[in-house]
């Protein structure tokens, strides 16, 4: 099979000839350590391009692609033309969407919040992104077009806005005055939801419009869920945010009518799955497997026949100890998301420091040998 037939098969959950595996999405980058280590040992003149400066690696290599047998190619997204960040005089680095960053403790927290005082008129006052500004899509027509026509692959974006409304309402409000709103000032709380869905529509559906007809799914990531419970209380959750986003896939859809809905989601969401495909999550990513409720095996079960799950490589301890330990946890997840199809290899998050070189090919080896169908036979853990 191709790499699309193959992507496309496990969508539709059925089976195809080895489990699909994924790299340089939204959830699945390798940090600028894992990678360097790489480049050195393969003998590279020169890394890759700089996509994204972030704790999460600064690289985008599709050379690391082929030597993992990835089925994919990601777009990303662009930096805007007419906005470049800048610092205020209160030593704050501020970020088009308005909210402020600096370093603490040698990571960066967004520390200031331009709504933290506002009342309503001040959310149409305050000063949003250009939801038009050409650099987030320059050259990105050519390159799609490229892969459409000359390559096999499944091609998908990544996140075109970091966070959804649940996490940018955070940035601009403040986490506790974002909570507080939906139980003590709820007027304001959708108020600044539904402007936050419009201008992420209006992202989107620009930056579609060049590739829409040529996407297989649009990847969206919004943490909902924490360690031990969801991040939301779910009566919360349905009362003020699953309309807005039931309109913004409604929207990404006309944009890009064949693409299906990806989400990444950490944490213990299990609450909110029946949510998330109520309003057209096609693909659930994290699944988290040492937060509560996210078995894999039960989650397989009892929503394996409405969603397709992506990740699940567990980065809190299952990839990242010895080479044998990795490649139990790949034959793990395979043994429970696999059967059947609907499932396609990565990590549950981003490729951090602490995963060897080593593991990280092993990783995707295993899912080319152990997770060729049929499936070898297996008891559930």
């Amino acid at each position: 099979m191709t790499p699309k037939e193959r992507v496309t098969a496990a969508l539709n959950h059925r089976e195809p000839d080895r489990v699909p595996v994924d790299v340089w999405g939204s959830a699945s980058r390798l940090c600028n350590e894992l990678y360097l280590r790489i480049v050195e040992n393969m003998g590279w003149k020169s890394p890759g391009p700089v996509v994204k400066v972030s704790r999460s690696g600064d690289y985008v290599d599709d050379r690391v692609s082929d030597l993992v047998g990835s089925d994919f190619r990601h777009t990303h997204v662009g930096k805007p033309k007419y906005f470049k960040k800048y610092f205020n005089e209160d030593g704050y680095e501020i970020s088009e969407w308005g909210y402020g960053s600096r370093i603490i403790n040698g990571e960066s927290v967004i520390a200031y919040n331009p709504l933290s005082s506002a009342e309503v008129p001040g959310i149409e006052k305050h000063c949003w992104p250009n939801t038009e500004d050409p650099g987030r899509w320059e050259g990105l027509e050519a390159q799609v077009k490229e892969w459409h026509e000359n390559t096999d692959y499944f091609i998908a974006t990544t996140s075109i806005v970091s966070g959804l409304m649940l996490d940018l309402g955070q940035y601009l409000r403040g986490f506790e005055q974002f909570f507080m709103d939906m139980y003590i000032d709820p007027e304001f709380a959708h108020k600044l939801i539904g402007k936050m869905t419009d201008i992420i529509i209006e992202l989107h559906v620009n930056y579609l419009k060049p590739i829409g007809d040529y996407v297989g799914w649009v990847e969206f990531s919004s943490d909902h869920g924490m360690q031990d419970r969801p991040l939301i209380a779910p009566e919360m959750y349905r009362k003020f945010l699953k309309e807005p986003y039931r309109r913004l896939f409604r929207e990404v859809r006309k944009a890009a009518p064949e693409a299906k809905i990806w989400m990444h989601c950490c944490g213990s969401v299990r609450e909110l799955i029946p949510d998330f495909i109520d309003i057209g999550i096609d693909v659930l990513n994290s699944l988290q497997p040492r937060a509560a409720g996210m078995d894999s095996f039960e989650l397989k079960k009892e929503f394996g026949s409405e969603i397709v799950f992506h990740g699940g490589l567990d980065i809190q301890g299952g990839i990242n100890r010895s080479v044998q330990e990795a490649v139990d946890e790949a034959k793990l997840r395979i043994d429970a998301f696999a059967p059947g199809g609907g499932y396609i290899l990565a990590p549950s998050n981003h490729f951090m420091q602490d995963v060897s070189m080593e593991n990280f090919f092993a990783l995707y080896e295993t899912a080319h040998t152990y997770g060729r169908y049929p499936l070898p036979a297996h008891t559930p853990a």
